[in-house]
């Protein structure tokens, strides 16, 4: 049985209800997740692949304190081999996956988690 807990996190003045994902579902992240109830997932890892994901995303890559450190726009895969792009940061601890254009954020800012 997996446990998907949501959290509330700020970034700047703006709160997001985020799907926490430790362990095993930090592979799984918005895969196959209609968005519904939540603004996106936190990952405990520093590379994202979007199959079974159905919506653009902004990647808010942070280091282990929470600090934005990169920004990526990522797209859904599709039968084109060219969209089959894996997102990636080694410096990142973290990485925040967001419905696309949801905040305004910045390299240097931080995420804080309420």
């Amino acid at each position: 049985m997996v446990i998907i807990m949501n959290m509330i996190i700020k970034i700047g003045k703006k709160k997001l209800r985020i799907k926490d994902c430790k362990g095993l579902s930090s592979m799984r992240g918005l895969m196959f997740n209609k968005m519904k109830n939540i603004d996106g997932a936190l990952i405990y890892g520093n590379s994202v692949w979007m199959p079974f994901v159905k919506h653009e995303l902004d990647l808010l890559f942070l280091d282990k304190d929470c600090k934005i450190i990169d920004i990526q726009h990522a797209f859904p895969m599709s039968l084109k081999t060219s969209s089959w792009t894996v997102y990636v940061n080694k410096k990142a601890k973290y990485c925040l996956e967001l419905k696309s254009g949801l905040v305004n954020a910045k390299k240097g800012m931080k995420v804080i988690i309420i």
